[in-house]
């Protein structure tokens, strides 16, 4: 599969992890992504034991066409299949970053 890297993702990347010197965050997100790059498709990728590692799931409710992968307890990586769902799930995919703030879960 190719990964498209949006401008948002490149951006935040750089401010959330990089300028933060983040290296073990930095190196989880260039292991997830050569993971989803040497799949096939995400179907193969989700039978894969380092997606259970790395944390992949599938969302559910109004996100159901969205995976997400756990960079640590505030950043998620959010794989999102590219076109119009239901998804083929083997063609590219879009990355992006998410920051989990406490507002939205609470503190515990």
């Amino acid at each position: 599969m190719k990964i498209i890297k949006t401008s948002k993702y490149k951006r935040d990347l750089q401010k959330k992890i990089i300028k933060k010197h983040m290296k073990k965050e930095e190196l989880t997100i260039e292991a997830i992504e050569e993971l989803i790059i040497q799949s096939q498709t995400m179907k193969i990728l989700m039978l894969n034991p380092l997606a259970r590692v790395y944390n992949i799931n599938k969302k559910s409710g109004v996100l159901k066409e969205i995976y997400t992968a756990n960079i640590n307890d505030k950043i998620r990586m959010y794989i999102k299949p590219v076109g119009i769902y239901p998804y083929e799930l083997d063609e590219i995919v879009e990355v992006e970053l998410i920051e989990i703030d406490d507002q939205h879960y609470g503190d515990g």
